[in-house]
């Protein structure tokens, strides 16, 4: 891992983890709200970016837990908590349908989510024993950003988070496992990519960046199915949005990097 011991040590960055939650929830959410007053080209873009937001926090609420231990609870803690936003998000839309609210759907979602993160990271610490002390705040924190990301990419596919309209678009044509395992790659690969002792917080969130955008790009490929323009700008911001972080992902490698050297290609003979 990066160097392993407290949040407050090696995981300690340069970008506050509060304004990161902060950013992934109050963006994230309000982003998906907006989506459903801006129309069938510019919703969906605002919803695809809110669910950007929430993959920055959790790919920073993964660091910050991860630090503890070794680099095989990422996936781990990655899967589980993606599950838990797939559960949540649509047990959110359905509640909210339900009660003839559809309003609320969004913020239910983020409440069951944590919800079940919480008793998730009660059994794990008080039952199993796993002595991670930041293991309540940083489940919770990653199944909020699960549940966000799902429905943000959800709502821009479908152009409503309506239980119906995401039920005809995301989950019946089964681009819901699709949205599942991309927005686990998403959050979880950022801190697998980057970590080590010269592991960096804002050399790993702009490789979150990159990864958000991307899926935010695969996204808008997927809405092509629903009609309309919403899918090619959707697509188009995602493409411009990876393209740019990628390559300040790839500077900001170099520019750590001790030396850098290109290896060129493979011979054209076995030697």
């Amino acid at each position: 891992m990066s160097a392993g011991g407290s949040a407050d040590g090696a995981a300690a960055g340069a970008v506050d983890s509060m304004h990161l939650l902060i950013l992934g929830v109050v963006g994230g959410l309000l982003c998906i709200y907006l989506s459903g007053f801006l129309g069938d080209v510019i919703g969906p873009v605002l919803a695809a970016i809110g669910a950007v937001l929430a993959i920055v926090w959790g790919a920073d609420a993964i660091r910050r837990v991860a630090s503890y231990g070794l680099g095989t609870g990422v996936p781990s803690i990655g899967y589980m908590s993606l599950s838990v936003g797939v559960i949540s998000a649509l047990g959110g839309l359905s509640l909210a349908s339900s009660l003839n609210i559809p309003l609320i759907g969004p913020l239910a979602g983020l409440i069951i989510a944590v919800i079940i993160g919480a008793v998730i990271a009660l059994v794990a610490t008080k039952i199993v024993g796993m002595k991670i002390p930041i293991m309540l705040q940083c489940t919770i924190e990653i199944a909020g950003a699960a549940c966000l990301s799902i429905l943000g990419f959800a709502v821009a596919i479908a152009g409503s988070y309506d239980l119906t309209a995401v039920f005809e678009n995301v989950v019946a044509t089964g681009f819901i496992a699709v949205l599942f395992i991309m927005c686990t790659m998403a959050i979880q690969h950022p801190f697998n990519a980057c970590l080590g002792p010269n592991e960096d917080q804002v050399r790993t969130l702009k490789c979150a960046c990159s990864t958000a955008f991307l899926s935010m790009t695969i996204t808008g490929l997927l809405s092509v199915t629903t009609g309309g323009l919403g899918w090619f700008l959707v697509f188009v911001v995602g493409l411009i949005g990876w393209v740019i972080s990628f390559r300040a992902f790839v500077l900001a490698s170099c520019n750590d990097a001790a030396s850098t050297k290109w290896a060129g290609l493979w011979p054209n003979v076995e030697q």
